[in-house]
């Protein structure tokens, strides 16, 4: 039986042979009609190969992380491209844009850019009115939004994938009751207040010690993630002998656990943060720090990416949704 050339298939189909390998491998950059044209004569003719099943155009998807170099971001960052790699593969082009958490101007103009030419955006932001409202432009014409780690009131995405920030809070304010039996000041370190995140973190652990540990005095000192900043404040604090405990809500845990050492209190002074990585894992087994919340960056990643593209390609997300727990890491549970 004569054997069926690309070049055949594609002066049946109209087409240029370039166009007929890049639809039978699956390379995309074809128009729909076009891709279904050549698999169909493909098939017609009897061409002794595996055949697409169908054609799925690619979908291109806007992924708006914060340009943040903390361990969380840049595992998020690496993480996304491990999950198109996988779950995206032949079926989705990934566009990653990092834009300041304190830059809501340039976010928007990006947002705007993207729900022109995207089939779908993730989206990290802070809840700025101007955001929020981009937001809900992209929406309005159609376009799914997945809000990620931190939620944007007021919008309508398709879905939020994130963990509780407000019970993580609530936790860390549950556990420093149970820890501290002294009174005193619980320094509760954030990053900056105009990101949710950080405010619902702050707002779940002041809550939680206000109802039932009356003993404990928050003190928040917002440290907006920079190093140098963190250091000053947590250092005049801890210079009047009335520290008890800290909470990290952001990044900063090796600069705070250096200043607890110089004070004589690691390891006395109750220590929580959040992440589990390198830092927290040696401060840990050191017995320097009590314990860490961790949200799993690369699960946030795989889960906001297979939720659109059930969207996109099925027309509704997996009933599993977005939440996502987050894990209380100590040294007992770190293993070998």
């Amino acid at each position: 039986m004569k054997k069926i050339t690309l070049a055949e298939v594609a002066r049946r189909a109209g087409v240029g042979e370039a166009t007929v390998d890049r639809v039978l491998n699956e390379r995309g950059n074809v128009a729909p009609a076009t891709a279904e044209r050549v698999i169909r004569i493909a098939r017609e003719l009897g061409m002794k190969r595996v055949l697409p099943d169908e054609w799925r155009r690619l979908r291109h998807v806007e992924v708006f992380l914060s340009d943040s170099d903390t361990y969380f971001f840049k595992q998020l960052s690496q993480s996304f491209m491990e999950a198109a790699d996988t779950l995206g593969k032949r079926r989705l082009v990934l566009h990653r844009t990092l834009v300041g958490e304190r830059e809501p101007d340039r976010l928007v103009k990006k947002l705007n850019q993207a729900a022109a030419v995207r089939d779908g955006i993730i989206l990290f932001g802070s809840d700025h009115p101007a955001v929020v409202a981009a937001v809900n432009a992209a929406t309005d014409k159609g376009i799914p939004v997945i809000s990620l780690v931190t939620e944007l009131p007021g919008t309508r995405p398709l879905a939020h994938v994130g963990i509780d920030q407000y019970a993580a809070g609530r936790t860390a304010g549950w556990l420093l009751e149970q820890w501290c039996r002294q009174p005193g000041e619980v320094l509760v370190v954030c990053g900056p207040q105009e990101v949710l995140v950080h405010r619902e973190r702050v707002r779940g652990c002041r809550e939680r010690l206000a109802e039932s540990a009356p003993h404990l005095v928050p003190l928040v000192l917002e440290g907006r993630e920079q190093n140098p900043l963190i250091e000053s404040l947590v250092r005049e604090r801890l210079a009047t002998g009335r520290v008890v405990a800290v909470y990290n809500t952001g990044p900063g845990n090796g600069t705070i656990a250096r200043l607890l050492a110089r004070h004589g209190l690691a390891g006395r002074c109750i220590f929580i943060g959040h992440e589990r990585h390198a830092t927290t894992e040696t401060l840990l087994r050191q017995g320097k720090m009590h314990l860490t919340l961790d949200q799993t960056p690369r699960l946030h990643a795989f889960r906001a990416l297979e939720l659109l593209l059930c969207h996109l390609e099925q027309g509704a997300p997996p009933a599993a949704g977005g939440h996502i727990d987050f894990s209380l890491i100590t040294r007992e549970n770190l293993g070998h």
